[in-house]
C-alpha cells in the first residue's frame, strides 16, 4: 500500500514539476529564404501536431 501511494505522489510531482518550468510560447520572425512563412513572425504553437526542430544559432 505504502509504495502504491509513493509512486502516485511521484507521478503527481512530476507532473506538477514539469508543468511549472515548461517553456512559454516565443514568437520570433521565419529568417529561412526557403521557407513559405519567410518573413512572418511565427511561435512554435503555429506548428502543434508537427514534427518541429526548433535551433537557436549564433554567428560571429
Amino acid at each position: 500500500m505504502n509504495i502504491r501511494i509513493f509512486a502516485i505522489s511521484a507521478i503527481l510531482f512530476s507532473g506538477l514539476f514539469s508543468w511549472g518550468i515548461a517553456q512559454d510560447p516565443f514568437y520570433l520572425e521565419d529568417l529561412n529564404p526557403n521557407s513559405e512563412t519567410y518573413g512572418q513572425i511565427v511561435s512554435p504553437v503555429d506548428f502543434l501536431g508537427d514534427i518541429c526542430i526548433v535551433f537557436f544559432g549564433h554567428e560571429s
